[in-house]
């Protein structure tokens, strides 16, 4: 589960003499005011997610989908191949990779997801082919955090396991092998086992079918309740299945609109979020 970082640290590039980075570009679209160096990979992927439903700025998003795979790591700290780390870039436009990341697993994932939407709306065949051994390292590290319960672990050498994390691998990976289809690679038969596992793993273990509703994590052999009154996790939480394929029931998304309306308390990139889905569902 990502905790997401307030939008004061994340910088937009393009001020006067200072050098065009792409990780940073995609943020002149949705935050202009802020100003500091962070990114937060994530929310990046999100954000690019965002402009390509809009079919905006999708250049720019392609420039930081190549920059996303430059920075990849080979390995990482834990001998992951494939991670992404969270970065600082400085006025200078120098780089320098944190001391981790927040969520192995949803980085990969979303960045799966996004990288299936720029093809299907730019056709950018190239950028993919070049690309496509990184890409399948990318796709690998979902099943390497799988647990035998289906579920995915949000990092090496954790036991955490949450909703929103497990549902953006499943869509993930259907995304990687519509991709490798639509290239011509083929369909991967694993990776078809590995998505189902965690679908499973979601309907089985975080889904409670008398109260209706998913928990939102799963640590240490204890299942992290649902609290309809609490925004987030608990309550955002509840859209994810819906909007990344695992169910088809409108209910969680029809009653989080009920309870909050736009989700006027969350962060803008939470509201993004909830703007997906909301698209998804024709509302």
């Amino acid at each position: 589960m990502k905790k997401l970082l307030p939008l004061t640290l994340l910088l937009l590039a393009g001020c006067a003499g200072r050098e065009y980075n792409p990780a940073l570009a995609l943020w002149r679209h949705y935050e202009p005011a802020a100003a500091a160096h962070a990114v937060n990979p994530y929310l990046n992927n999100v954000i690019g997610l965002g402009l390509l439903q809009k079919r905006s700025h999708v250049e720019e998003t392609g420039a930081y989908i190549q920059w996303y795979i430059d920075h990849l790591n080979y390995p990482d700290k834990h001998g992951v191949t494939g991670s992404m780390y969270d970065y600082y870039i400085g006025p200078d436009g120098r780089e320098t990779a944190g001391k981790g990341y927040d969520s192995v697993d949803s980085y990969a994932a979303t960045f799966l997801i996004l990288l299936e939407k720029y093809y299907s709306v730019s056709g950018d065949a190239r950028l993919v082919r070049r690309n496509w051994g990184k890409i399948k390292d990318v796709a690998f590290i979902i099943s390497y955090l799988q647990d035998k319960d289906g579920l995915v672990r949000a990092l090496p050498g954790s036991d955490s396991k949450y909703l929103m994390d497990n549902c953006e691998c499943y869509a993930g990976l259907l995304a990687y092998q519509r991709l490798a289809e639509a290239l011509g690679y083929g369909r991967q038969p694993y990776y078809d086992t590995v998505a189902q596992a965690i679908k499973k793993g979601i309907t089985e273990v975080l889904y409670d079918r008398a109260g209706g509703f998913y928990y939102w994590g799963l640590a240490g052999g204890v299942k992290s309740g649902h609290r309809p009154e609490t925004l987030y996790p608990d309550a955002l939480a509840q859209i994810f299945p819906a909007l990344y394929g695992v169910t088809e029931d409108p209910k969680p998304l029809e009653d989080f609109l009920s309870r909050y309306g736009s989700g006027a308390g969350l962060p803008p990139e939470q509201r993004l979020i909830l703007r997906l889905a909301e698209a998804k569902a024709g509302k």
